[in-house]
């Protein structure tokens, strides 16, 4: 077997440097119940929640007055 050509290690890198890596750990179980109740991938449903729940947070910011912004 040969070793991966450097094109495909630098296409995967540069695919790879879109995204935020983030590790969550969650009881044994919690994928499969996800996975269950929603139909999506625990990836899937974790990142519609927390970008969803950024959306919210910019939103009620936004509504603020300027002096009470920071």
């Amino acid at each position: 077997m040969g070793s991966t050509p450097e094109y495909t290690k630098r296409a995967i890198q540069t695919y790879n440097n879109k995204f935020d890596r983030i590790a969550v750990n969650l009881p044994k179980g919690t994928k499969e119940k996800i996975k269950e109740l929603t139909g999506k991938s625990c990836n899937a449903y974790i990142s519609a929640l927390v970008l969803a729940d950024l959306e919210a947070m910019e939103k009620a910011t936004e509504e603020l007055p300027a002096f009470m912004r920071e």
